[in-house]
């Protein structure tokens, strides 16, 4: 009996210091990252319909119009608040998911106090975070019929937020599909990844390969994107209006022989790796542990790593291979989901995760900020951040550093 109890009080303790340490690193990540919405996002926000189906309009005409978010206050607001819905979802998702009871309390400590939250929190005010909780809002859903039923508008209307979509979560959304389907022997779920994969498929398409705007209309756009803000717009945030994806190809295979590009990569493999690993490195425990098939395996990891395709369009290095951190959580979670059972970690990994994520909370930000300079303590951050609330005024937000 007094063996039981001791064993339970271990437990207990675990699952306290486990507790303890995610809520710690994850506090340090945020704040790391945590800045205000600069001036790129706000301009791409109030992007909408007013000059025609444009691609990244469906936020503007449906979201920043309706709420006035011209109003770079009320933008900052409403942006703060998806961030923590965002957050708030996550750890919703990891609690009914229970991976921590099947796999142990460390997992969502890892990626808490990964560099990955920290990336998360400087992209607040793009699209990045609204699409992260449409996401998570279909992965909740547990019934596969009213979850296809749920899949299906949102990733329309995610696809019509930003085509990013397509490559960073529609991966994981439909792997729910054909993980709960072979988990089950239902092949009607099988056949809702491949429906939704054909929607998702034409949506995207469409957009990939819509005819740029013309200057005039781009032009326009500005103007009227002006008319309705408060706050100094950034013209060059409408520029992606006018390329294609084939255009998006050619400037980012000039800019990968960049030596700076070379670098950052480099510095991302080192802050973003050993979480993706670990991650990785569970959800393959749970489907061995299952006796899945090993194609699954592969398959996750596919699905985990599918936002390194935004690097064939896009610039921001650290942004999406941040976002590789999320997107191997919740591969994951999916994984936990519907293949039941304890997975046992080793003592050992227990260790190596607990040094990890103490150090990764206490490192620097430097290259991994995107073009911020966010340094251990964040007390100097957010004393800054803090004046920057008090002192803000409409000449100080035109000229926001970006």
């Amino acid at each position: 009996m007094t063996a039981a109890v001791e064993e339970n009080q271990v437990a207990l303790d675990q699952k306290r210091f486990w507790f303890f340490i995610a809520g710690l690193a994850g506090t340090l990540s945020l704040l790391k990252g945590l800045r205000l919405p600069n001036r790129w996002s706000a301009t791409q926000s109030q992007i909408d319909y007013s000059q025609g189906f444009v691609k990244r309009g469906f936020f503007g005409a449906f979201v920043t119009g309706p709420l006035g978010l011209g109003h770079y206050a009320r933008f900052a607001v409403v942006s703060f608040l998806l961030l923590g819905v965002l957050i708030a979802m996550v750890v919703l998702f990891a609690r009914s998911s229970g991976v921590v009871e099947r796999v142990g309390f460390e997992i969502p400590a890892v990626l808490l106090g990964s560099y990955g939250i920290s990336t998360i929190a400087n992209t607040i005010g793009y699209f990045d975070v609204p699409l992260g909780v449409l996401t998570i809002a279909v992965l909740l859903v547990r019934k596969a019929s009213l979850r296809f039923c749920v899949a299906i508008p949102v990733c329309v209307i995610a696809l019509l937020i930003h085509e990013m979509f397509l490559f960073v979560f529609l991966p994981v959304v439909v792997l729910s599909f054909l993980v709960q389907g072979i988990s089950e022997d239902k092949s009607s779920t099988l056949w809702m990844a491949v429906v939704l994969m054909l929607v998702a498929g034409a949506v995207g398409g469409r957009l990939a390969y819509q005819r740029p705007m013309s200057v005039p209309h781009v032009n326009a756009m500005r103007e009227h994107v002006a008319s309705r803000v408060d706050f100094g717009v950034r013209e060059d945030a409408l520029d992606p209006l006018q390329l294609g994806a084939a255009d998006n190809r050619v400037t980012m295979r000039t800019y990968q022989t960049n030596l700076d590009y070379v670098v950052k990569q480099a510095a991302c493999v080192l802050a973003f790796g050993p979480t993706i690993v670990f991650l990785l490195l569970a959800m393959s425990r749970v489907l061995n542990a299952a006796a899945a098939p090993q194609w699954l395996t592969w398959l996750g990891v596919a699905c985990a790593l599918a936002p390194l395709a935004m690097h064939v369009f896009a610039f921001d290095v650290a942004r999406f291979n941040g976002l590789i951190c999320l997107t191997s959580f919740l591969v994951l979670l999916v994984m936990v989901q519907f293949y039941a059972g304890p997975v046992a970690l080793s003592g050992v990994m227990q260790k190596r995760m607990a040094v990890f994520v103490l150090l990764l909370s206490l490192a620097s930000g430097g290259l991994l900020m995107w073009r911020q300079d966010k340094m251990f303590p964040a007390y100097p951050e957010l004393k800054k951040f803090k004046n920057q609330l008090h002192e803000m005024s409409l000449a100080q937000i035109a000229n926001l550093s970006d």
